[in-house]
């Protein structure tokens, strides 16, 4: 039976994965040194009980990784983290990897209609941030679909050459949320090939 310290334990996992470089969920297996008389003394235990009787463990994580992976997210605290607005963002990103291919599908369309040649989206112009980047801002792209194109063509590889400070933060994003995406979504990556090359023929 879980308990809310499994759910402490957890939480510390998944939120050092993507705040700490020194720490890598998948590299340690999601352990972690936490103290149980630690955790006996925070203020804030009771939101671990409660998540504990709200969600199993696997959603547990899901949740989390939703959360921690948007980009207007500030504040990891578990309390803050477990109320009805992060909640909808949970249930907004369920929604995306359980129609995975249907929304890659329409983002990819949707990047050939604003730029029909492949290597021009992650290509900086001018001084300018590459296209694929500059949606991904205006929330005209999702990080699943960045995740995917990096899986498919490694475009992070040349980002990392111009060494642009807002380039970086997305890029560490990238690489810390795309073990957790393909171990959720089970995703094809040879499906997503087929997409891509579809529209890029």
């Amino acid at each position: 039976m879980t308990t809310g310290f499994d759910y402490y334990t957890i939480w510390n996992a998944i939120s050092s994965h993507f705040n700490k470089s020194s720490y890598d969920y998948f590299k340690y297996n999601g352990n972690i040194k936490v103290s149980k008389n630690a955790y006996e003394s925070r203020k804030d235990r009771y939101f671990f009980e409660k998540a504990s009787k709200k969600y199993n463990t696997e959603d547990f994580k899901m949740f989390l990784v939703s959360n921690l992976s948007d980009p207007y997210i500030e504040n990891n605290w578990i309390g803050q983290l477990l109320t009805a607005k992060h909640e909808i963002i949970y249930k907004k990103w369920k929604k995306r990897v359980e129609s995975l291919s249907y929304n890659f599908k329409e983002e990819i369309q949707s990047l050939h209609d604003k730029e029909s040649n492949f290597d021009s989206l992650f290509t900086f112009v001018e001084g300018k941030h590459p296209l694929l980047f500059r949606l991904y801002s205006r929330q005209k792209v999702s990080l699943e679909t960045l995740v995917i194109l990096n899986e498919l063509v490694k475009y992070t590889s040349l980002w990392k050459k111009n060494n642009d400070i807002v380039i970086n933060d997305i890029i560490y994003m990238i690489e810390r949320y795309s073990p957790f995406f393909w171990q959720f979504t089970r995703a094809d990556v040879q499906k997503m090939r087929d997409i891509v090359l579809k529209e890029y023929a």
